[in-house]
C-alpha cells in the first residue's frame, strides 16, 4: 500500500461563497466546500477547461472579499454517478499578506467549527 502525499496546507471543509471569472468562458458563482491557502474546490456544474486561468473571489466570514488568481487543475463534470460536480483550483501568484490572511481565517474557522461540535 502506498502512502498518500500530505497536503502542503491544512484544508477546511466548510461552505464559502465564491465567484469565479475567466477571460474565455465568463463567470459564475457557487460554493467552495474545501479551501486551503493553496487552492479550493468549487462545487459547480460549470467548469472551465483544465489549465484555464481564473480570478477567484472568496467571501470569507468577517472579511472583505478575498481576490485570488488561480488555474483549474482538475474538473469533474455533472453526471448520474457524480455526487459533487465542480473543479479544483490551485491559487497562483498569491502575495504573502493575502496568503497569511487566508491561513488565519481558515485556522479560526476550523477552531470555531471544532468547538461548536
Amino acid at each position: 500500500m502506498t502512502e498518500q502525499p500530505k497536503r502542503r496546507w491544512p484544508r477546511l471543509h466548510h461552505e464559502v461563497m465564491v465567484a469565479v471569472d475567466t477571460d474565455k468562458h465568463g463567470g459564475f458563482s457557487g460554493w467552495s466546500t474545501s479551501v486551503s491557502e493553496g487552492g479550493c474546490f468549487v462545487n459547480s456544474p460549470l467548469a472551465p477547461p483544465v489549465g484555464e486561468h481564473v480570478s477567484v473571489l472568496l467571501q470569507l466570514p468577517g472579511q472583505p472579499e478575498c481576490k485570488l488568481f488561480g488555474r483549474v487543475v482538475w474538473a469533474q463534470p455533472s453526471g448520474p454517478s457524480v455526487d459533487e460536480p465542480g473543479m479544483g483550483i490551485e491559487f497562483i501568484e498569491t502575495d504573502g499578506p493575502t496568503r497569511a490572511l487566508l491561513g488565519r481565517v481558515i485556522e479560526q474557522l476550523a477552531q470555531d467549527l471544532k468547538s461548536a461540535v
